[in-house]
């Protein structure tokens, strides 16, 4: 176990070497079994995942960076502007394998045309590894259409790869499990934060800052803007912040989503209240915790994602006058977690009804409930991180549970 963020010479903590190695050969093997030749991806989390490159978040949108991969070799990874520079000088493992800015910004393209560099630049890969003709699988990329055309000129087939690349980190090695161990551990800190701030007065943004600037401080390498609803926005469920101030008895709902350590991801809800909780406040609590803990109990490898659902809720009336599902999808789900804050395997009721998903050892999932009366103020939603084991799960997630957290007493 890593009981640190830092490195040392007297414990092994996480081994990034093994974990890009551990990586490439889950990458590798679903490709195999695909019958993929070779792999482009512009998905900024698949791209770390592969090479471990850092695309940006500003130049995301862009879709200008990527990574190439052949099914018997390594990985080739393409930037713009100053970017390869900073790569070959940060990556030595990568070494002759990071290409200067000849990716086009996927997210301009207009014809098949433009894209004519790339082609000829993942042609060049694959007759120097001896793929000539098999499949192209493709992630991530808005122009998938016009990239799919380029490449019917030459006689190849163009495959999405979306669910290739969600199988391969679909199971956690130990090296990135203690990623997002530290992870929520850094979550912890926020939420304690957090929790000294909140007051009458305080608004759901600052609230947010106080947490984002111990993530930052922390040395988190990315923060997603995360959930912080308060009072009369807690009911029904909401996911944002704003300006709104604090008042006495307010429930706050709290994720810290999307924090990242090394990448990976935390995504982590707890409730709070500003002042002693009434008895209906305490109640609330209690319907959105048991109902949690209910999911989890069927968390174990061997076990389905349908396992869980059907612990949850099963009937849409629950939280009021529903008919449909999808009006309360979000109140009792799951979710993988890693890289990316949602992956394999997604835990929904008509999900899993129509295709259950077997639990398998090593993954690691998020589940989230929300309680509260159809018409009232107030909302609870609570959310644990965990690991799937052979015998059940190994919880992430440590800040207290059992009760509503009080604050300003």
């Amino acid at each position: 176990m890593a009981y640190s963020r830092y490195g040392t010479d007297r414990e092994e903590r996480i081994n990034y070497d093994r974990m890009r190695k551990y990586r490439l050969k889950r990458a590798r093997n679903e490709m195999e079994r695909a019958g993929l030749g070779v792999l482009i991806t512009f998905d900024a989390y698949t791209v770390r995942y592969l090479t471990g490159a850092y695309i940006t978040v500003p130049i995301r949108w862009l879709e200008s960076q990527g990574a190439i991969m052949p099914v018997n070799g390594e990985p080739y990874v393409y930037g713009g502007g100053s970017y390869p520079h900073y790569m070959r000088r940060e990556m030595p493992w990568m070494e002759g394998r990071i290409g200067p800015g000849r990716l086009p910004r996927m997210k301009f393209l207009t014809s098949k045309e433009e894209v004519t560099p790339m082609v000829d630049m993942v042609l060049k890969i694959m007759s120097d590894h001896g793929i000539s003709g098999k499949p192209v699988g493709i992630d991530g990329c808005s122009s998938e259409l016009l990239v799919q055309a380029a490449f019917k000129d030459h006689g190849l087939e163009v495959v999405d790869a979306k669910d290739v690349v969600f199988e391969a980190r679909k199971i956690k090695s130990r090296d990135e499990i203690e990623c997002m161990r530290i992870a929520c551990a850094c979550a912890e800190a926020a939420f304690a934060d957090i929790q000294d701030a909140i007051r009458p007065g305080i608004t759901e943004c600052e609230l947010v800052g106080v947490g984002m600037k111990r993530l930052y401080a922390l040395g988190a390498d990315e923060v997603l803007e995360f959930v912080c609803v308060s009072g009369e926005l807690t009911n029904p469920w909401r996911v944002d912040y704003t300006e709104r101030q604090l008042r006495p008895g307010d429930l706050i709902n709290i994720d810290i989503n999307g924090n990242s350590f090394q990448g990976y991801k935390s995504c982590y809800y707890r409730t709070f209240c500003c002042g002693k909780p009434t008895s209906e406040q305490e109640e609330i609590y209690e319907e959105a915790r048991a109902m949690l803990y209910a999911g989890m109990s069927e968390v174990k490898a061997g076990n389905t994602t349908l396992d869980i659902c059907e612990r949850f809720p099963t009937d849409p009336a629950h939280w009021g006058p529903y008919k449909e599902w999808n009006e309360v999808s979000g109140h009792a789900m799951g979710h993988g977690i890693g890289l990316a804050l949602q992956e394999k395997p997604l835990i929904l009721l008509p999900r899993a009804r129509a295709n259950p998903e077997v639990l398998e050892e090593g993954m690691v999932i998020a589940l989230e409930t929300w309680a509260g009366k159809h018409g009232g103020k107030d909302g609870v939603r609570l959310e644990e991180q965990m690991v799937v084991t052979r015998e059940g799960y190994d919880l992430l997630s440590l800040w207290p549970i059992d009760k509503l957290t009080q604050c300003w007493t």
